[in-house]
């Protein structure tokens, strides 16, 4: 069974991993547009991982930054061997896409409904913590039906501070009180308590859709520290889109 390098390029981080004899040996994230240490990035997790460049065998790859794919494909043949595929382009996510315009949705969040197919089953809710927070839906056929996108957690936080006068930058951290004592507890529970009540409304919406209640994954960075303020979030996978590439390198 082949080592593959799998590549995950999203807007802030981009996410490697390296799965050996089908299990993730290792991972790592990098800035997305921190082009000058990509090769200090690879280098790092082939020695995380225990291997050599010529382990891999394999490398697949899902990008929403096209400039940085380019630049990151170029330390990449640097790099490594073996062929690269890019998910949209050389490979396609066996999925049935259901968006009315099919190439505006993002490969991440196809491959992230099809790893939760494979993995979790159907009906299934797929809430992305990310740059943007995205809702995806996958009909108890199995096909990807589409979803929502939201301003990300960051991204509330960082236009909170900018957009006014007085309101700090704020680190996210556990509250335990849905009434904030202060600027920044406020701050934070109004993200968090907020965040979760939106997933909590939200997907009671999709389950009234389905006749079976549907499996609801949260994945991304923010996943974690979400689902404690969410009740209806069942399994947090944070490694979903990797073992989503994975899944569609293996199955094609």
């Amino acid at each position: 069974m082949k080592n593959l390098l799998t590549v995950d390029i999203g807007n802030t981080n981009i996410t490697t991993g390296i799965f050996k004899k089908g299990y993730l040996a290792c991972k790592a994230k990098t800035p997305t547009h921190s082009t000058g240490i990509y090769k200090r990035h690879l280098e790092r997790l082939i020695r995380a991982a225990g291997a050599t460049r010529e382990d891999v065998s394999g490398i697949i790859i899902s990008s929403v930054v096209p400039l940085a794919l380019s630049r990151f494909l170029v330390e990449l043949n640097r790099f490594f061997t073996p062929h690269v595929r890019i998910v949209g382009r050389d490979i396609r996510v066996p999925i049935r896409n259901c968006y009315k315009i099919k190439s505006e949705v993002g490969q991440d969040r196809l491959v992230n409904a099809y790893a939760a197919k494979r993995l979790y089953g159907v009906p299934a809710v797929i809430v992305d913590f990310g740059t943007a927070i995205t809702f995806d839906i996958v009909s108890p056929r199995g096909d990807y039906l589409g979803g929502l996108i939201l301003p990300g957690i960051e991204m509330s936080l960082s236009s909170l501070h900018r957009k006014t006068a007085l309101l700090p930058r704020v680190e996210l951290k556990a509250v335990s009180s849905v009434i904030g004592k202060d600027t920044v507890s406020s701050i934070r529970g109004g993200i968090l308590f907020g965040f979760g009540a939106m997933c909590d409304g939200l997907i009671s919406r999709y389950v009234k859709m389905f006749c079976k209640r549907p499996k609801v994954i949260a994945t991304g960075g923010d996943a974690s520290l979400i689902s404690s303020y969410a009740t209806t979030i069942q399994t947090v996978d944070e490694d979903l889109t990797l073992k989503g590439l994975y899944l569609i390198d293996s199955a094609t």
